[in-house]
């Protein structure tokens, strides 16, 4: 018995748009993988992951010794001291045994005659990698206001606000007079332009180390920043002011500050113990 496929049609592979579409495919994916990838490493320690009075401990004995913060980070968190415990005093004594050291195997050698058991020196090798991203936001940044003019802040990040309904505080208030030129902290883009109700005439600034720097309550803005502009580091972006509380263009609802907030991976963190730092490095601008 005979069997005919003549009328059954045959397909060739073709292997040059085979290849096209596999490429495309291959493309598309690696894109989605590093759009939805995080921009900080899982190995990276946050901000949120450190007490903000502990960073503060670390940071003023940095600026006092010499001694990089995370140095000192590392060596507590290898002996697993608590947030209660950690103190300008304890820290700056360890800091005596790290004087000069430049790298991390210099502060490995050097922290010898502290202690010198071998779990834990693998142990503060291990900690001494995972500090790249908070001291990458940490490291040659400028304080938000600039130089000449009088203002005051404190601690004041999750306190109680009413307004809008009951919620947290998601910044520092930095009290100026009104005027008072703004700069960005930072390389970065501007992300947000505009008006919102809470934050009045505002400018959310994504800085190049990921975090989100957001200035609200001003007066008005430098004629040249606009949303997608990007800013230099020390560049005037607007003036501190009042409005906010109401509808477009509201203001004199309380006494002109700038509400300066951080966020990272869109939670808000406290930029305390950074803007204590960065106070020591402000942009003079002719008045």
């Amino acid at each position: 018995m005979k069997t005919y496929y003549s009328h059954v049609k045959r397909y060739r592979l073709n292997k040059k748009r085979f290849l096209t579409v596999c490429i495309v495919a291959a493309v598309l994916l690696l894109t989605i993988i590093i759009l939805t990838t995080p921009l900080i490493s899982p190995a990276q320690y946050r901000i949120e992951n450190i007490a903000p009075s502990r960073l503060g401990v670390y940071f003023d004995v940095e600026k006092d010794q010499g001694v990089l913060w995370y140095y000192l980070s590392a060596i507590d968190n290898a002996e697993g001291i608590s947030d209660d415990k950690v103190s300008f005093d304890r820290s700056s004594k360890i800091a005596l045994y790290l004087r000069g050291a430049q790298d991390h195997d210099q502060v490995l050698e050097q922290i010898r005659s502290y202690n010198d058991n071998r779990a834990f020196l693998k142990q503060v090798a291990g900690e001494l990698k995972r500090f790249e991203h908070i001291d990458m936001v940490y490291r040659d940044k400028v304080f938000p206001l600039a130089d000449g003019y009088e203002y005051s802040f404190d601690d004041g990040f999750g306190g109680r606000r009413t307004y809008g309904g009951e919620r947290k505080h998601e910044g520092i208030d930095i009290m100026c007079d009104k005027g008072v030129p703004l700069v960005a902290v930072c390389d970065g883009k501007v992300e947000q332009k505009g008006w919102l109700e809470l934050g009045g005439w505002r400018i959310g600034i994504r800085g190049e180390d990921g975090i989100y720097y957001y200035y609200a309550h001003l007066i008005r803005y430098e004629p040249n920043i606009k949303r997608g502009s990007h800013v230099k580091k020390g560049q005037i972006i607007g003036y501190a002011g009042d409005s906010g509380y109401g509808e477009e263009g509201t203001s004199g609802k309380f006494l002109p500050h700038l509400h300066f907030g951080m966020y990272e991976d869109d939670k808000a963190i406290n930029p305390y113990p950074f803007l204590k730092i960065w106070e020591e490095e402000k942009i003079s601008i002719s008045q």
